[in-house]
């Protein structure tokens, strides 16, 4: 879908994007398990062709989880309106799984080429990323707290203008 106007009307592209997650995670993992694959090692590391598969599919899901979220901030950016404030609360939300699940997904690879100091420094890499990510979440949180507010009690609200047209 090229008019990204369009997809405010229809959200199927939303099970694209899942459906092709899904299929590359299941791919990933069925080929990471044959022994074809465990079995294979590249080069002289203890590399195997089933890290390898793993890693570039669990890395491919993620990165289209990302631009999903990216999309569906988006959508809420253009559709605005009473949950317009959720725009600002997807891309921190889906970054903050990203890098946590890319801990894992990238030591696949690079484990077979750290030391313990090396191990040491890429775990304080993605707990500073993450850390930080937490507070871009929590300031956008406090950034929209008078529209999350609005959206959430908004039907409670009565209204300030008569219903006679008649203006106090």
């Amino acid at each position: 879908m090229t008019d990204p106007a369009g997809a405010n009307e229809n959200w199927s592209w939303i099970v694209r994007y899942v459906a092709m997650i899904a299929v590359v995670l299941l791919l990933s993992a069925a080929l990471g398990s044959m022994d074809l694959f465990a079995k294979t090692t590249i080069g002289n590391k203890p590399l195997s062709a089933a890290d390898l598969v793993r890693f570039l599919g669990y890395g491919a899901a993620l990165a289209a989880f990302w631009m999903l979220g990216q999309r569906l901030a988006l959508v809420f950016r253009q559709r605005g309106g009473r949950w317009g404030f959720v725009q600002h609360l997807i891309l921190p939300t889906v970054t903050l799984i990203v890098i946590a699940a890319s801990y894992s997904v990238v030591l696949l690879v690079l484990r077979h080429f750290m030391d313990l100091t090396t191990r040491g420094v890429y775990k304080w890499i993605f707990i500073v990323a993450i850390v930080g990510v937490c507070v871009w979440l929590v300031a956008a949180v406090l950034g929209q707290s008078n529209s999350l507010t609005d959206a959430l009690t908004s039907k409670n609200k009565p209204s300030d203008t008569p219903t006679d047209g008649h203006h106090v």
